[in-house]
């Protein structure tokens, strides 16, 4: 502890800030010299005009269902040309897909007969124009079928719910699931009723999750008032995206049109049972005529349908009668990439977000769209007044994220070593603002620049006084940054890659704010302009803060990344794993075949890196020697040797900090140094933008997770195999203790250690 306490001693007294603080910003070719506050000043004065609300008007106009949305694809890339990008290009990949046909819902009693039937559609608004645009409720992937059975109320639909149902001895073989949306990914749900033979999923949206804003409290739904929406649907998609997103029949690979590849099975990461959505308002009639039937679990007795007690059923007097008929096939996806091209092209910024949606969505994503306008017509004006980035930009935007992260993923899989090889960092953009409360998930490595960023710009605090972005994020998040799991389109990149990301969203504090109709008709222009972001206020914020992020990463002479964030996270997470005490006094043999020193691990980092760093020799875990001795250590020997590791990696980390933080100052001053010291500084400066640019490289698996898991590749921070979008961190030491496997924990442990030691060496 007191390593810890003093590397972050250090790392304050000197200031994480301070390798950021270059006044002058030059390029050494041909474009014109910039003052840091010059770039700075002129892209906010570009965005002094807010257009955000004309760009989400244009997007939110018209459902952009993936695949079938060229008219828009083609404007958003006109419109991007008109900026002055270097190139605008459409990237296209043939994925599986599936498309609505017809669903329908019906209640019948136990003699046949019609009680209720369910119309599926969300109600039709004068006030609200996007209101009368039909769009199908059904789910992205669910399989065809036509199924009647008795159903059971299974809460959230957890992996925990399903098992606590069978254990207390519901039978669930046979039946329907009717499951509230929350806690996990709706995949997952889906995934989990299968696993437990049930024959489809209903989903619908239980009101009590939408905090203080609801009637029971005295607010109007929409469109009169801030409450949902009774008739509102959550649509989305059923891929189990914890277990690999992307073209359910290429897993780790993508296909271009007009190639030939072969595609596997679909069934690994998507369901073979029906599901459908549907509105509480629609589901309240199907859920009463369960009450007083089987068990009333207290805990699951939270929610606010009227009438139903939170019984699970089945009442045997009735059966539903699910039916959901798509169409799969074979369908391309257009991604758009705009370039600036930088005075080093094997250095790449890249921002993205996806213009996909399963309605007219003003929030998901074309809040993010909008904003994404902004930031390319900010970036572009600079470069009209003379200005070359060090450091290429690239504006994506994907197609397909709705169905499973479609277009990034593929995109990512195809062009994988050139990413891993050129790309920087990705800064993610999708529901970029639905409220006035920022929220932010990253890589440790990109923690000091986002705080620092953010303590440049303003926020518009509703009585005028002064506080800056990063005052708010430290009062309303506790200076808490995410860890990232997944659910959008950052996930190719950090979980699969190994690029240093950052999801960023204004969202809506915890409870006083407007509902937000998530994959609703309701979440549109006219809801965003009087609830979400009156006066797109933060989604201008969002372009001027992701702006900044973007000038700093591309023109900083050193990179914008800092590793002691990283080595002290490492440390918190590690020491909250639940080991379990009764393997601490285990032997712990070296697992040690798959990690020897010419493995495909080193030769895996070594092609990423194009052989920065040098081999590490002998550093994978073998015998011990405690006391003088040779031993087969314990468990707890092998933990004392991490943490020890870990103890080191963060001193590294924070003397490393520090002298890159040196070399950044020297530039402060290069004009007064000598030929001879900038050459040496030049140098310097290579290797050290080197290290910083490949460190999260070295938390790859080249063979992935386990429980087949191998698309998933970070060791560190990955998606939740039981939640989808909620984040699993150090996912080889917890899951396997989860699943009681010793043997699978020692080989992620050893995996672990061999990063740390490697990582040890190279800064």
């Amino acid at each position: 502890m007191s390593i810890i306490l003093s590397c972050i001693f250090l790392y304050s007294l000197f200031g994480c800030f301070s390798g950021f603080s270059t006044s002058l910003w030059s390029s050494d070719i041909g474009s014109r010299q910039f003052l840091k506050s010059e770039l700075y000043d002129s892209y906010l004065k570009v965005l002094e005009t807010n257009l955000a609300s004309n760009w989400s008007e244009i997007y939110a106009a018209t459902p952009q269902l993936a695949g079938t949305n060229m008219e828009m694809v083609n404007w958003a890339k006109d419109t991007f040309e008109s900026f002055g990008f270097d190139s605008v290009e459409i990237d296209e990949y043939d994925v599986y897909m599936s498309y609505p046909l017809d669903q329908s819902l019906k209640l019948f009693s136990k003699n046949g007969s019609l009680v209720y039937e369910a119309s599926l559609k969300e109600k039709e608004f004068e006030e609200d124009p996007n209101s009368s645009i039909f769009v199908p409720a059904f789910l992205g992937y669910a399989e065809s079928g036509d199924v009647t059975a008795e159903y059971v109320y299974c809460h959230f639909g957890t992996k925990e719910d399903y098992e606590t149902l069978e254990k207390l001895g519901v039978e669930l073989q046979g039946k329907i699931a009717v499951v509230r949306y929350g806690k996990i990914f709706r995949g997952l749900k889906v995934k989990f009723a299968q696993e437990h033979g049930m024959k489809a999923v209903l989903l619908y949206s239980d009101p009590f999750e939408d905090g203080d804003m609801i009637e029971e409290n005295g607010f109007k739904p929409y469109p009169e008032g801030p409450a949902r929406q009774p008739s509102s649907i959550q649509r989305g998609s059923v891929q189990f995206l914890s277990y690999g997103p992307g073209d359910p029949t290429t897993p780790g690979y993508a296909i271009k049109p007009g190639e030939s590849k072969s595609r596997s099975s679909p069934y690994y990461t998507v369901p073979r049972i029906p599901a459908l959505p549907i509105s509480y308002e629609e589901v309240t009639p199907i859920l009463q005529k369960l009450s007083g039937h089987g068990l009333k679990i207290d805990s699951w007795s939270d929610g606010l349908i009227k009438g139903f007690d939170y019984s699970v059923g089945p009442n045997p007097k009735y059966k539903l009668n699910l039916m959901n008929d798509q169409e799969f096939n074979i369908s391309t996806m257009h991604n758009i990439m705009a370039k600036i091209e930088g005075e080093n092209p094997n250095d790449v910024i890249l921002i993205g977000n996806h213009h996909d949606s399963w309605i007219p969505s003003a929030g998901d994503p074309h809040s993010g769209s909008a904003t994404m306008m902004e930031i390319a017509r900010g970036l572009t004006t600079l470069t009209k007044l003379g200005w070359k980035p060090k450091r290429s930009i690239w504006i994506g935007s994907w197609d397909g994220e709705e169905y499973g992260l479609l277009g990034s993923t593929e995109f990512g899989e195809y062009f994988a070593k050139e990413l891993q090889k050129n790309l920087v960092a990705y800064i993610n953009l999708d529901v970029a603002s639905i409220g006035g409360v920022l929220s932010m998930g990253a890589s440790p490595l990109l923690h000091d620049l986002l705080r620092e960023t953010a303590d440049l710009l303003p926020y518009p605090t509703k009585d005028g006084s002064y506080q800056s972005l990063y005052e708010h994020f430290k009062e309303t998040s506790n200076d808490t940054i995410h860890y990232l799991g997944s659910g959008s389109d950052y996930t190719v990149f950090l979980d699969h890659l190994g690029i240093p990301s950052v999801d960023l969203g204004f969202g809506p504090s915890a409870k006083d704010t407007p509902v937000y109709h998530y994959h609703s008709i309701y979440d549109s222009y006219n809801w965003m302009s009087q609830y979400g972001d009156v006066g797109f206020v933060f989604h201008n914020l969002m372009a001027k803060y992701v702006g900044l992020l973007t000038i700093s990463l591309s023109e900083t002479d050193i990179l914008g990344l800092r590793t002691a964030q990283y080595g002290l996270k490492l440390i918190e997470l590690f020491n909250k794993v639940p080991i379990p005490k009764h393997w601490l006094k285990n032997e712990a043999p070296s697992m040690s075949s798959p990690f020897s020193s010419k493995t495909k691990l080193s030769q895996f980092i070594a092609d990423i890196t194009s052989n920065t760093y040098s081999d590490v020799g002998s550093s994978s875990c073998g015998k011990f020697h405690l006391n003088g001795d040779s031993k087969t250590p314990t468990c707890s020997d092998r933990l004392s040797q991490l943490q020890n590791n870990l103890d080191e990696l963060l001193q590294k980390a924070v003397k490393f900090d520090l002298y890159v933080n040196s070399l950044q100052s020297q530039y402060d001053h290069y004009d007064d140094l000598s030929p001879w010291q900038k050459l040496k500084l030049k140098f310097s400066s290579y290797s050290a933008n080197n290290k910083l640019k490949y460190f999260e490289r070295n938390f790859l698996n080249p063979d992935g997770l386990s429980d087949h898991r191998e698309w998933f590749r970070h060791i560190v921070f990955t998606s939740g195999r039981y939640t989808g979008y909620g984040g699993q961190q150090l996912p080889g030491l917890w899951e396997n203790v989860e699943d009681d496997n010793y043997e699978g924990f020692l080989i992620a442990l050893e995996f672990l250690d061999k990063v740390v030691k490697r990582l040890i060496v190279q800064i």
